[in-house]
């Protein structure tokens, strides 16, 4: 399905009944990376998909930026009237879950963040490099929108209301002492490590976190 919001034309998928729960995935993927959660998630919540822009089967801008995508998500929940919804982001995606809970306080119920980092530091100095040498060799939007977007600052996370769980592979992109560190900004988030998972073992195409996030949003 497609749905304008936030001027531009986004394709998203829904399944499932019960309370919304909206799943974002991370830079240059795509909503399909969730099939086998969704189908898991969608006896408990109806579980929305979205392919962010520039993603997928969604329009492509001139320009990108993660304001951009907290809008679009926004515009998404308030034009399809979505009450509090759970939201679980991946990467970019909990990059976008963050902005989101910060700027607009009741929006969402509950948020989860898995391998999202806040500022570029956050990657470890081999993905900064290996990213820096990708877009040095073929230049690409979405990958200079890591490397250069402003960071999410401690005063934006301390805005953050709802409960946050922020997780993170013990072999991740990301690093474990980043996650600590900007989940302890955060009044009510916890921080969990998955044990001997990478950036997206435990996401792509996967049910691992199926029990932990009904457990959670329930």
């Amino acid at each position: 399905m497609n749905i304008k919001v936030n001027n531009i034309s986004l394709n998203y998928q829904k399944l499932g009944s019960g309370h919304p729960l909206i799943l974002l995935h991370g830079n240059q993927e795509d909503s399909r990376i969730f099939d086998r959660l969704m189908a898991a998630l969608s006896a408990q919540y109806t579980v929305y998909i979205i392919d962010s822009r520039g993603h997928g089967q969604s329009e492509t801008p001139s320009t990108f930026s993660y304001q951009d995508m907290v809008e679009d998500v926004a515009s998404f929940i308030r034009k399809l009237n979505l009450k509090q919804p759970y939201l679980f982001g991946f990467s970019d995606g909990g990059i976008i879950g963050l902005m989101l809970a910060s700027q607009y306080p009741n929006i969402l119920r509950k948020l989860v963040v898995a391998g999202a980092n806040t500022d570029v530091s956050g990657l470890t100095r081999k993905e900064r490099l290996k990213l820096k040498v990708e877009n040095l060799v073929k230049p690409n939007p979405l990958v200079k929108l890591m490397l250069t977007q402003p960071p999410i600052t401690d005063a934006q996370l301390r805005r953050i209301t709802v409960p946050v769980i922020a997780m993170v592979g013990e072999k991740d992109v990301v690093t474990i002492e980043h996650t600590r560190e900007f989940s302890s900004k955060i009044k009510n988030a916890r921080l969990m490590v998955m044990p001997k998972q990478t950036h997206d073992s435990y996401i792509i195409h996967s049910l691992y976190l199926a029990p932990t996030l009904k457990n959670f949003y329930n």
